[in-house]
């Protein structure tokens, strides 16, 4: 499994397969792979790993699959996973990585619009995918990846597939590496269909390696450097942590829990160096965080201090010396709580709560935020030297940003997909006559080159007096609130902007120094109002929310969701149908609120 030094002169003409196998002959006996079985922990070595992909390569070859044939993924976060991912990208079989939530509609479209030759399965897709095999004339292999296939009729285990691979000697691995060209298709994932049918994002080899090179060079991670894996890799962010940390060397680990359900303890555990999160895992972690031991009551403490001084037209001295102390006493409790170890924390996908962002800053662990959709990759990325709370972060040296005329973010480099998987019409209407590609993400760009994402292009209110807002911008300030759980704002086609709202009656109790169960809801309206108040300073007139309604429950989830891309999506029709009578109240006057 050596490569010759020739070809891996230049990182950015090899193929991620040859840079994996050039790793592991490098690295041997190093654990590449932390993997949590029953509660603890198994080491898995680069050399290990890489026999399990190079067996998966000849065997997927003993099955008759040549370079090009589509090769489909469907299942949760496992080893098999990973192993299929790398051996289909190394032996030049475009993967086709399906999210195990898609519907068996879902599921029998995307795998007839790829013409998938087999598929990677864990048994619980594959009794769905059984009844639906007959409708699907070009898939020939179903490669399960948990247990046996025994009861699967016409699947394989994928022990039996790693047993195929004995038809074939080892060096006939280094001819299927070689035959993969950078320009070649790598991979196809498809978009989430939330504005219409699921389309393909076909990414190239030079699309994932210029991703994970930035620019720069391919360069070894030290060897303490270690990432947990916590997202699911059908989605883009966790599987790029994961290519990454497979070219460069990086030991991962990949947990039992979801997202979700992660448990602080595990982190401590593992002592990581990064963490890689969404948003509401972030959040889920900062609040066990301040759950341990007095950390909550300290940093209260410090948020109380902190608002009351900005409130005074001088700065007292001994408020800030009372701050020092506190943080003083913090820092190292929460280090404690993420291993000790932590140097970054990146998170994507949507906006990190600024309370969130202050929290970490006082620490002094950066939360580094970075933007990439499907069709773009990893776009920016802000660097652990020049953390900015709150944005995006700046180009990597290799892409392009810039804004249209109406504020659509536009990118523009080798990181961004070639278009989209027999889809030639779709692929005309993302891209400019100059090559840009339409985000349908409305950013800001500050003078000093950093990214904001506002909203979505399409998601605009068409407001009374003839302006238009971006709804997500404010819902985004309104759930960024701590005593905000959800918001969803209205007012298109309206007279004045309102908000539903879903509180967080714990905190608000809290900080009313009341049991939750004694407040009502003008005491709730109340404690909101202040907040509401607040944003209303941050908004232009036309902006402005005039009147709140309180909803007691969470939006049901066909209302507010997360998309595949970890971004909230609001159906406002049915907002407007399921929550018809709040809103005619809010409106029932005819005009502005005073």
């Amino acid at each position: 499994m050596s490569l010759s030094a020739s070809v891996i002169e230049q990182n950015s003409r090899s193929r991620l397969g040859q840079l994996f196998f050039h790793r592991v002959s490098e690295l041997g006996e190093r654990t590449f792979l932390k993997i949590q079985r029953c509660g603890s922990f198994e080491d898995i070595s680069w050399r290990d790993v890489g026999a399990m992909v190079q067996n998966t390569v000849l065997g997927l070859h003993a099955l008759g699959m040549t370079r090009g044939d589509n090769v489909a993924i469907l299942g949760d976060n496992s080893l098999p996973w990973l192993c299929a991912d790398l051996a289909t990208l190394a032996g030049g079989l475009p993967n086709v990585v399906i999210s195990p939530n898609a519907s068996d509609a879902t599921l029998l479209k995307i795998l007839a619009h790829s013409r998938c030759r087999a598929i990677f399965v864990d048994a619980v897709a594959a009794r769905r995918l059984l009844p639906l095999k007959a409708r699907l004339p070009n898939l020939s292999y179903a490669i399960v990846l948990d247990g046996s296939a025994e009861e699967l009729r016409g699947c394989i285990s994928f022990a039996e597939l790693l047993e195929q691979s004995r038809r074939f000697h080892i060096s006939q691995l280094d001819p299927l590496l070689e035959a993969v060209h950078p320009s070649d298709l790598a991979t196809i994932m498809y978009t989430s269909g939330s504005t219409g049918e699921p389309k393909g994002v076909m990414r190239t080899h030079d699309n994932l390696l210029s991703n994970i090179a930035s620019g720069g060079e391919i360069v070894l991670s030290k060897a303490e450097e270690l990432t947990i894996i916590v997202l699911s890799l059908n989605h883009l962010f966790g599987r790029y942590g994961f290519l990454k940390s497979a070219v460069t060397g990086r030991t991962t680990a990949m947990i039992e829990a979801t997202e979700l359900n992660l448990d602080l303890s595990v982190i401590q555990a593992l002592c990581p160096t990064a963490i890689s999160v969404v948003p509401r895992v972030m959040e889920r972690l900062w609040n066990a965080i301040l759950d341990l031991g007095c950390n909550r009551e300290i940093w209260n403490r410090m948020e109380k201090l902190d608002r009351d001084d900005r409130l005074k037209d001088f700065s007292d001295c001994d408020v800030g010396d009372e701050i020092e102390a506190l943080k003083t006493n913090l820092r190292p409790a929460v280090l404690q709580a993420l291993g000790g170890r932590i140097k970054y924390i990146t998170y994507g996908g949507a906006a990190m709560p600024p309370c969130i962002l202050r929290f970490f800053d006082v620490i002094g662990v950066p939360l580094i935020g970075s933007y990439g959709s499907t069709e773009c990759g990893g776009v920016t990325l802000c660097g652990i030297d020049n953390v900015k709370p709150g944005s995006l972060g700046k180009p990597f040296p290799n892409v392009e940003l810039r804004l249209s005329e109406d504020g659509e973010l536009l990118v523009r480099g080798p990181t961004v997909t070639p278009g989209y998987f027999e889809d030639p019409q779709a692929t005309r209407e993302a891209f400019d006559a100059d090559g840009w590609f339409r985000t349908g993400d409305l950013g800001r760009i500050d003078n000093e080159g950093s990214l904001y994402i506002v909203g979505r292009k399409k998601d605009l209110f068409n407001c009374a007096d003839g302006s238009n807002i971006n709804p997500a911008n404010i819902e985004a300030l309104l759930e960024n609130d701590s005593l905000v759980r959800q918001a969803v704002l209205l007012g298109d086609h309206r007279p004045f902007i309102a908000a539903l709202v879903v509180p967080e009656r714990r905190r608000i109790a809290a900080e009313l120094g009341r049991v939750e169960s004694t407040l009502s809801d003008s005491d709730v309206e109340a404690a909101l109002w202040q907040r509401v108040d607040l944003i209303n300073t941050q908004l232009d007139r036309y902006e402005k929310i005039r009147k709140i309604t309180i909803i007691s429950h969470d939006f049901p989830a066909r209302i507010r969701s997360i998309t595949a891309l970890q971004k909230i999506k609001i159906d406002r029709r049915t907002i407007e149908e399921r929550y018809r009578v709040e809103i005619e109240a809010i409106y029932s006057s005819g005009g502005e609120p005073s």
